[in-house]
């Protein structure tokens, strides 16, 4: 034992002049590793530091197109749209978007931009906006709308005089579903709700007449309210958003404008 402890140790004095003769053996390898381990953490911290920056741009974002006190998200407010043209974000059913580009354009007022909605030719073409709409968090649909001109004699709850100037509709569902159309009409009451396609369409006249027109009318409905109230039944589906101006049921000139979806 005693033999194997001074080879021992005459071994390690040995390492130790080897390693003090000869610095290099060590000195390049600690460097490198060393400016390895400074880039590792450098890229860590910027990386960090890029993560923070962004997550607090998504959330400052956050609250300014969904403030938490107001509860409210940006539909459209058509300021982001060409002047001029059919809103591109807005869809036609198939084969209908050169008709709709008929009848609906985006419009500017003192700085103002807004949808000008305007059928003199018995067109009668819907828009849809579809959007992720978690009508439970967000049940109360705000607008405003500008009716300009009112289709002389046209009657909701009348199937052969069914036009409106204005017309909001919020639908679940492609052709079985429900709807709830909101409307400015020429002729029925404000509040007057009519059933339509076998119950499938519940209209619900928010204005009337003309003694208001041409002049923007600001409106909110809770839009689970009124399903769950018209419907008798749970709003279980997100629903779309959709726009018809029209005048063709009694051949008049029907036009209105929208804005501020949200």
């Amino acid at each position: 034992m005693q033999l194997k402890s001074a080879k021992l140790a005459q071994r390690f004095e040995q390492m130790a002049k080897i390693d003090s003769t000869n610095k290099s053996i060590y000195k390049y390898p600690m460097n490198f590793i060393k400016t390895c381990n400074f880039v590792l953490i450098f890229l860590f911290t910027f990386s960090l530091q890029a993560e923070t920056l962004a997550y607090q741009r998504a959330k400052s974002a956050k609250k300014i197109s969904n403030p938490p006190n107001l509860n409210t998200q940006i539909i459209d407010n058509f300021e982001e749209h060409k002047v001029g043209k059919l809103p591109r974000s807005w869809r036609t059913w198939p084969f209908q978007r050169s008709k709709a580009s008929k009848v609906y354009k985006v419009r500017q007022e003192n700085k103002n931009r807004y949808l000008s909605a305007y059928d003199s030719e018995d067109i009668s073409v819907q828009l849809l906006y579809n959007l992720n709409w978690d009508v439970n968090e967000f049940p109360i649909l705000a607008f405003r709308w500008r009716a300009q001109d009112l289709p002389a004699g046209a009657k909701e709850s009348d199937d052969n005089k069914n036009d409106s100037a204005c017309g909001v509709y919020v639908t679940l569902g492609q052709l079985s579903g429900h709807a709830l159309k909101y409307v400015w009409s020429s002729t029925l009451p404000v509040g007057k709700v009519v059933s339509r396609k076998n119950g499938k369409l519940k209209i619900k006249v928010l204005a009337s007449g003309k003694s208001q027109a041409k002049k923007w009318k600001h409106f909110k409905v809770n839009v689970k309210k009124d399903y769950e109230q018209l419907f008798n039944k749970p709003l279980k589906r997100n629903p779309r958003l959709g726009i018809l101006t029209d005048g063709n049921a009694v051949h008049k000139t029907a036009s209105c404008d929208y804005d501020d979806f949200k």
